[in-house]
């Protein structure tokens, strides 16, 4: 059929008729296309004449009917008065950590092995806190000072300062005291180191306070009972002997091992034994501590000084007239060193 296009159109029709009754459409749409395409073609006048008739029947009916757009829209006149809202271009998105719970012992939940708070990791809030208490704790609490501070004088003192809070001090005093004793409390127990006849040395250094000790007024105490040095120092030797012969030569060897027997109050972690005679006292210490990072820099005996200057109003305690409350095996070694013996006063 090629360049007869006439037949091409009546073919066109009769195909274009059953896509119509076949609903079709697209292809019923391209065979009107070719329809069009057979009659733009066409020789005669007559017959392109009759094909634009017929396609006016069929595909300018269908157009008018599936695709007649009406146009419903009017716009509106601006309002000189709008506010246009701002529009923030390259907002930084913000991504949300999820976490699957499969029944996991420690799930969201982080114990730190130092300062024992429970924080969430991953979780920027979280981390933030944990790292400011893990901060305040091995490094002390942060002090800016006050305007009147009850520093306490020590000639052997060079870097740092002792302030002393009793409780008739401000509450703003007494609020770092409470802060400081937190930090305490995570090694020592809480709820007993503060009550209403205590002093409060602190130790402050570098803007922060990395000691504390509190102290008390009390009436009696009593001598603890420390083992005998020869208990200490005893030790049990085994002789054990050995001979070797070599044709007419003989050697003998001993072999002695030397076992260290300790004491019953050794034995026992943290266990201290007193005398049932109560002690004539004044001054108790009810607890002492210093951050992690300041310790072994004789910030402990600093403080023991400063109660034995300023405890009692004009009078310097002794070293061995201080009473020590129930100590653990640090506070033990620190009594024992700061007297020089192992029966100091206890309470």
């Amino acid at each position: 059929m090629l360049g007869d296009y006439e037949v091409a159109l009546s073919n066109y029709r009769l195909i274009s008729t059953e896509y119509k009754i076949d609903k079709a459409w697209k292809r019923y749409a391209g065979v009107q296309m070719q329809s069009k395409i057979s009659a733009f073609f066409k020789s005669t006048t007559s017959d392109s004449s009759s094909v634009s008739a017929d396609n006016d029947d069929d595909l300018s009916i269908w157009e008018k009917q599936q695709h007649h757009i009406i146009n419903t829209y009017t716009r509106r006149p601006p309002n000189p008065n709008a506010v246009i809202p701002s529009v923030v271009k390259n907002k930084k998105r913000s991504y949300a950590q999820f976490h699957l719970d499969f029944g996991q012992s420690d799930f969201l939940l982080r114990a730190c092995s130092t300062c024992g708070i429970n924080f969430t990791p991953g979780d920027p809030d979280d981390e933030k806190s944990h790292n400011h208490f893990h901060k305040s704790y091995t490094q002390g609490i942060q002090f800016r000072g006050w305007t009147k501070e009850n520093v306490i004088p020590l000639p052997t003192l060079e870097a740092g300062r002792i302030i002393l809070v009793s409780e008739i001090d401000l509450t703003s005093h007494r609020r770092i005291v409470e802060q400081v004793v937190s930090m305490m409390e995570i090694e020592l127990g809480c709820g007993w180191i503060l009550h209403d006849l205590f002093k409060v040395y602190l130790f402050v250094s570098l803007h922060r306070v990395v000691g504390c000790l509190v102290a008390e007024p009390i009436e009696k105490a009593f001598k603890v009972v420390s083992g005998s040095p020869d208990s200490v120092k005893k030790r049990e030797v085994r002789t054990r002997s050995t001979t070797f012969r070599f044709g007419n030569v003989i050697f003998q060897r001993e072999v002695e091992k030397k076992v260290a027997s300790l004491s019953d109050s050794e034995r026992m972690e943290g266990a201290i034994f007193c005398d049932s005679k109560p002690t004539i006292a004044a001054c108790g210490i009810r607890a002492i501590w210093v951050a992690p990072s300041n310790r072994r820099k004789g910030i402990a005996s600093k403080l023991l000084d400063a109660v034995r200057k300023s405890f009692c109003k004009d009078l310097e305690l002794e070293r061995s007239q201080l009473a020590f409350s129930q100590p653990t095996s640090a506070g033990k070694a620190l009594a024992t060193s700061y007297t020089g013996t192992g029966s100091f006063l206890a309470y």
